[in-house]
Formats: C-alpha cells, sequence, structure tokens
C-alpha cells in the first residue's frame, strides 16, 4: 500500500474493505506496528472508517461478503476474495488472541489459556464462512460455486507471536522455510468436482491458482502468458496426478544465500532458513 496504484480498487476489485497492514485489534481496528507506528487501519475503499469500533472483524467480513452476495446479479460471474483476519494475531500489545464474550462463555476453563482463545476465534469464524455458504444457497448460486479455502503459510506455534497454533508433525513454523512453515491445507468445495470426499497430497503451488480458478470458471488457461503456474484443475475434479513436479520456495537476492527447493520427495535447504525455529513442536 505504499502507493495508490498498489490498492485493491486501482487494481482490479470493484470494491474494498478492511485493512491494508499485516494484521490489527480484532474490535477497534488499529495496528500497532512500533510505538511511533500506530493508528486506526480499517477502510472502506479509499475512506477510513471511524463508527466500527467494538464490532468484530469475523463478524464485520461475514456482514459485508452476505451483503455483497445479496446485491449480486446472478447472470454476471462474480470472484469474492474474502481473507479473513482470523486466526492470526492482533497486536503484540496485550493479548493478541481476541474472540467475543459470547464465544468465550462456550469453550470450558479447563482448556489452556491461548488454545482456548484460539478455539473460540476458529468458533467465529466458522459461524461467518458458513453464513457465507447459506447467502449462496439461499440466492440460488451455490450450484454454480467454487470455494477455495486455504491458508497462507504454517501456523507460528510454540509461543511464536503469543499464538496457539501447531504445525506437527511438521519442522518448523510461519516465518521460516520449514515444511512447517510454508506447507498449508485447505479444501475445495464445489458441485462442479467431478469427484469428491477424497484427501489430495499432490504439489500445488499458490500461483497455480490464478490458471486454476480461470479453467474452472470455463477459460483456457493456455492462452494467458507469462504465468509460473500451471492449472490443476483436472486434476483437483478428478483425483488425479498434478503437473507439479518442484516448487521454489525461494531464492535471496541479497547475497544471504537463503534459498531451498522441492523436487518431488526431496528438498535442498541453504543458508539460514529459519534455524531459531527449526524444532518439531508437538501439540
Amino acid at each position: 500500500m505504499f502507493a495508490d496504484q498498489y490498492l485493491p480498487t486501482l487494481r482490479g476489485f470493484e470494491s474494498h474493505y478492511g485493512y491494508y497492514q499485516g494484521c490489527k485489534d480484532y474490535f477497534d481496528h488499529t495496528y500497532a506496528a512500533e510505538p511511533e507506528y500506530w493508528g486506526l487501519d480499517w477502510r472502506r475503499n479509499l475512506i477510513l472508517l471511524r463508527n466500527e469500533i467494538n464490532l468484530y472483524s469475523s463478524d464485520l467480513f461475514a456482514q459485508e461478503a452476505v451483503n455483497i452476495i445479496n446485491k449480486h446479479n446472478t447472470s454476471e460471474p462474480q470472484f469474492l476474495y474474502l481473507p479473513h483476519q482470523a486466526v492470526h494475531s492482533g497486536n503484540t500489545e496485550g493479548d493478541p488472541l481476541q474472540a467475543p464474550q459470547h464465544f468465550v462463555d462456550q469453550f470450558p476453563h479447563s482448556y489452556l489459556y491461548h488454545r482456548r482463545l484460539f478455539a473460540e476465534m476458529l468458533a467465529a469464524f466458522d459461524d461467518a464462512v458458513g453464513a457465507v455458504v447459506n447467502t449462496l444457497k439461499a440466492r440460488g448460486m451455490y450450484d454454480n460455486t467454487v470455494i477455495v479455502f486455504t491458508t497462507d503459510n504454517g501456523g507460528p506455534s510454540n509461543g511464536f507471536d503469543a499464538n496457539a497454533a501447531n504445525n506437527f508433525p511438521l519442522r518448523g513454523v510461519k516465518a521460516t522455510q520449514w515444511e512447517g512453515g510454508v506447507r498449508g491445507v485447505g479444501f475445495i468445495a464445489s458441485p462442479l468436482l467431478n469427484q469428491t470426499g477424497y484427501v489430495s497430497n499432490h504439489m500445488l503451488h499458490v500461483c497455480d491458482w490464478l490458471p486454476t480458478l480461470y479453467e474452472a470458471a470455463g477459460g483456457d488457461p493456455t492462452k494467458m502468458s507469462n504465468l509460473d503456474g500451471s492449472s490443476e484443475w483436472q486434476s483437483l475434479s478428478h483425483n488425479q496426478h498434478g503437473n507439479r513436479q518442484e516448487i521454489l520456495h525461494n531464492i535471496d537476492p541479497s547475497g544471504t544465500g537463503q534459498m531451498d527447493l522441492r523436487v518431488g520427495d526431496y528438498k535442498i535447504v541453504v543458508g539460514d532458513i529459519g534455524m531459531a525455529w527449526s524444532d518439531w513442536y508437538p501439540p
């Protein structure tokens, strides 16, 4: 967001609702990077919003998504990118895990403190996802919809960011290039899939999503130029082996030599790719 042309509404999105930074408070929507950099970070398009303090972000995102779906002209296609804040840690001052009180009351006090907060945040998130799915069904859109649910990285476990995520039995945590940091889970839900109810362990890289979803929507990904990814729609839809056999996780051009490459079942790592958090952290 360092320049206007990189903001969502200037890069093809019809609307944007949310924040610019990597985290924030779930209720007052402020961001605290350092003591000298603190302030409100909550916007609709390019306008700063000051009247939604004390409203929980998972509820606000769900409400916004439901409104967009309800107003949509169903004769036209729709792409909705809905990156929830949950279950990311908020500001590090105070308690970065936050949940509404009515969810706090649902979980037993015998839980470890941060695991309980994490579960409460996840429950609120689950309700928000359910609201979106129910709205798609109510509008008759679900049967022609592809829902992709995915994470952006491994969890910050073992006290990292005061979170309560867990990557076991994978090694490492978020912000490392061990498998616990770079491997994520996700799922696809759609009546358009030819086969469902199975678990795929095939390799897929984030850059494969663009051509994959383009093909799912009826486009021809071979006509898209200069792509780093390839469409995996057929492999995912039919539970077949995919096209991808390798993933280049990182090449650091600054000269520090931090690199790693996955090819098949093998992975080569070079340099300090997260040695401070390189252990296997059990539940």
